[in-house]
This record gives structure tokens, C-alpha cells and sequence, in this order.
């Protein structure tokens, strides 16, 4: 899906995310959300990943215990029903179309980012309201917006995580990992797409008489984006295989994979640009539009370089 359109292939694999969370548990009305999902062959569900906040964004993948530091998106345990205050920021993605989030929450502050919960909950409660969806440089298929909070209430079953059964901070190698290791197989893709781009178009474009690809330089070029888009799909499906099939999955590899990929997805289609000249520059084709969805995949799902900071104490 990343080689077709990186933002529409995560665009439809946070679409899941609330239902495949929902197949885990099994109440009733967790069971019917999953089924129905798992049903629904004219896309009317859709998910989100209700995570960013104006003020959160990479240090909501940290383990961070200050109470200073905690979710702007509050709830409060009234009863049987949480009281939801807060806003979540314009990068949660299909945050505008989305039917179903999962939600994380602050529960207990004076636990930092490790004070949240998470909840799955539908997106038609009273007091719960959309911005406009971003208009960006790149992914632009994919949808993304605010949603703000306004003293929602939520059913106290359908907080699936709360601070204290200690699994915020025990799975967030495990949620990196798949996050990441998403990331690193989407971006590949696009970074052979890129390559793909620009090998027939230098196939194809004629100067001094000859291919382009029959001149010195653009063979160079060409056969360091082949290395470094086959250098990124083979760590990526080495990452895939072992993390998927392990009970204990390696966020470090997860995020190096990420990390390598999405920078080799950019280099590759700035690259695919310069052969492709001026062409490159125009909407024409489609390598300029691969440079600016390669270019946004460096900040999401978490910055690069905290990614990589954050993933360090992991390595072995």
C-alpha cells in the first residue's frame, strides 16, 4: 500500500485500530463493535488514534513520570462514567471522519504520561466535536484534524487501560513496535516507488542522443537508490518477521527500521526528482508528490530523532 500512497495506506491501517482493540475483549458490546467491523464491506467504520495534543506530541512515546508532564485530555471517574475534558491536536489521523477512537486519557497526573488510560468509544458522543482537516504539504489522502472534548461522558466499561494495572508503560515497547514496524514497511514501499519513477523515466528521456540512464552520472545515481531502497525493504521485513512472530517484540529495531526507511524514502525520491529535472518539479508527474509524503513520514508517528533517543536504552 506505501508503494501506491503512503498517506492513504496509513490512513486505512489506523482505520482498524479501535475495532482490532475491541476483538481483544470479550464483553458483549466489544465483541458486536469488532464483528460489525469485520462485517462492514461498505467502509462506514472507521477509525482513529486518538493520541496527539496541542502540546504532546513524541513525549506521549517517553516514559515520562513528572507530574508537570501529564495528557491535556482529562477524565474524571464520576460514578460509573468518566467526565472528558480536552482537545487533541490536528495530526490525529482520519480525526475528522473517523466513527470510532481509540482514546488516550489522562487518569491519574501525578503519574506524568504514565498516568493515562485508554479507552474505545464512539465518536458521536454528546460534547464531542471536529476542526477542519489539515491542509499539508504531503499525505494528503490522509485525513487528519482535531477533536475536542467538552464534558464527555464515557462509560467506565469502556476504559480498557486505566494507570493502574501497569500496562502503559510495560506495553510501550510492544505499541512502538508495531507503530514503528507499520512505518517501516509502508515507507519502504514508497521509497521503491520512487526508484521505480525514476528508472523508467530515465529509461524513457533522451538527451544528447542517448537515454539518460546511458549517461555516467545517472547510472550512479541510479544504482545507489537500488542499494539503498533494497538496504531498507530487507531490514523491514527482517524487523517484520521476528517482531510479529515474538511475544517479546524489539522496539529498537522497530524504530531503526522506521527511521532508515522514511529517510531513504525521502533521499531516494529527492533524488528521482533531480533525474527527473525539471519535469520533477511538476505535478505530472508523480515524484514531486513522493518527495512531500517521504518528507512528512520523518515527524509522524514520532520524531525521528526522539524516536531514536528513546529507543536507545533498548538496544542489546
Amino acid at each position: 500500500m506505501g508503494y501506491a500512497d503512503g498517506g492513504l495506506a496509513i490512513s486505512i491501517g489506523v482505520a482498524s485500530l479501535p475495532f482490532s482493540m475491541a476483538a481483544m475483549f470479550p464483553t458483549p458490546k466489544f465483541q458486536e463493535l469488532a464483528r460489525a467491523y469485520a462485517e462492514d464491506t461498505k467502509g462506514e467504520l472507521i477509525g482513529c488514534w486518538a493520541i496527539s495534543e496541542p502540546d504532546h506530541g513524541s513525549d506521549y512515546m517517553a516514559d515520562i513520570t513528572d507530574p508537570a508532564i501529564s495528557p491535556q485530555v482529562k477524565g474524571v471517574l464520576e460514578g460509573d462514567e468518566y467526565i472528558v475534558n480536552g482537545q487533541k491536536a490536528a495530526w490525529v489521523s482520519n480525526g475528522t471522519i473517523a466513527t470510532h477512537a481509540v482514546l488516550h486519557v489522562g487518569l491519574d497526573p501525578s503519574k506524568g504520561m504514565r498516568g493515562q488510560g485508554l479507552a474505545i468509544i464512539p465518536l458521536d458522543l454528546p460534547g464531542i466535536t471536529r476542526g477542519k482537516p489539515l491542509d499539508k504539504i504531503g499525505q494528503r489522502p490522509l485525513n487528519q484534524g482535531e477533536i475536542f472534548f467538552e464534558d464527555v461522558r464515557i462509560p467506565k466499561e469502556s476504559m480498557v487501560f486505566t494507570p493502574d494495572m501497569g500496562i502503559i508503560e510495560g506495553s510501550r515497547e510492544m505499541k512502538i513496535s508495531q507503530v514503528n514496524g507499520g512505518m517501516a514497511l509502508v515507507f519502504a514501499g514508497l521509497a521503491k516507488a520512487a526508484y521505480d519513477e525514476a528508472f523508467s523515466y530515465a529509461s524513457e528521456r533522451i538527451q544528447g542522443g542517448v537515454p539518460i540512464n546511458e549517461h555516467q552520472n545517472i547510472k550512479l545515481k541510479l544504482f545507489r537508490m537500488f542499494n539503498q531502497v533494497e538496504a531498507a525493504r530487507a531490514a523491514a521485513r527482517r524487523m517484520t518477521l521476528f517482531n510479529y512472530g515474538s511475544l517479546t517484540p524489539s522496539g529498537a529495531h522497530a524504530v531503526a527500521c522506521k527511521c532508515l526507511s522514511t529517510e531513504t524514502a525521502f533521499q531516494v525520491a529527492s533524488e528521482a526528482i533531480q533525474i527527473h529535472g525539471g519535469n520533477g518539479l511538476t505535478r505530472e508527474y508523480p515524484v514531486e508528490k513522493m518527495f512531500r509524503d517521504a518528507r512528512a513520514s520523518m515527524i509522524e508517528d514520532g520524531v525521528n530523532e526522539s524516536l531514536m533517543l528513546g529507543a536507545f536504552d533498548w538496544l542489546k
